[in-house]
């Protein structure tokens, strides 16, 4: 985000693992006796809908491994992935979408009586959403810094999180300044040194305007 920005609105996520079980057997001399986990695994993912749900939702499956040969029908996968979403019922009705996906394919899979291919799968909060108002003192607080430095700083709605949204969840507002970073979670991942130096003289400037009193707008 470019240092003009500061989030204000910043999404829950859900981290979401599946452990698929199928049967080892020979891949050459007997593939009818087992049951590929890698195949149980691909018919629940071909059901699912990723990436942008809509303008406040993603879904993403991010790590998957399994298997042990190619000449073994494969046992047993693992798949990680997370949901995200401003709007906790949405981010909910996403997840619940994916566990149910992975549990009614592993359903239509079965055949022999014996359970498989089973799926255990694991949900966890990963982080709290962020939601902080535009007339809050916080984002006052920045604006007024940045207009004293002749800047119009502008709230901006992010599909990312921080320690922002830890904060937020134990009652603390706390908003994210754009740094000017480019190209984020990539080998091409960098910021400027001229951006560095500005968002550095913004948080300076917030500093004296909080220690001297004069926060008020």
């Amino acid at each position: 985000m470019d240092t003009q920005g500061i989030v204000n609105r910043a999404p829950a996520a859900n981290k979401i693992s599946a452990k698929i079980y199928g049967r080892a057997a020979h891949a050459g001399s007997s593939p009818e006796n087992g049951i590929s986990a890698i195949y149980a695994a691909s018919c629940a993912i071909a059901k699912l809908e990723l990436g942008r749900i809509d303008q406040e939702t993603t879904c993403n499956l991010g790590l998957i491994s399994g298997g042990a040969a190619t000449n073994i029908v494969p046992e047993y996968v693992e798949i990680h992935g997370e949901a995200r979403s401003h709007d906790p019922a949405k981010l909910d009705k996403v997840t619940q979408g994916i566990v149910s996906t992975f549990k009614n394919t592993m359903a239509e899979l079965q055949a022999g009586g014996d359970g498989l291919p089973r799926v255990e799968m694991i949900v966890k909060n990963d982080f709290p959403h962020t939601n902080i108002p535009e007339d809050h003192m916080v984002i006052r607080l920045a604006q007024k810094a940045a207009a004293n430095l002749g800047r119009h700083l502008v709230c901006k709605t992010s599909g990312g999180a921080a320690d922002a949204n830890i904060f937020f969840g134990k009652g603390i507002a706390a908003g994210v300044i754009g740094t000017g970073m480019t190209d984020v979670h990539t080998l091409k991942e960098s910021i400027a040194l001229k951006d560095m130096v500005s968002c550095a003289e913004l948080v300076l400037e917030i500093l004296q305007i909080h220690a001297t009193g004069k926060a008020a707008v």
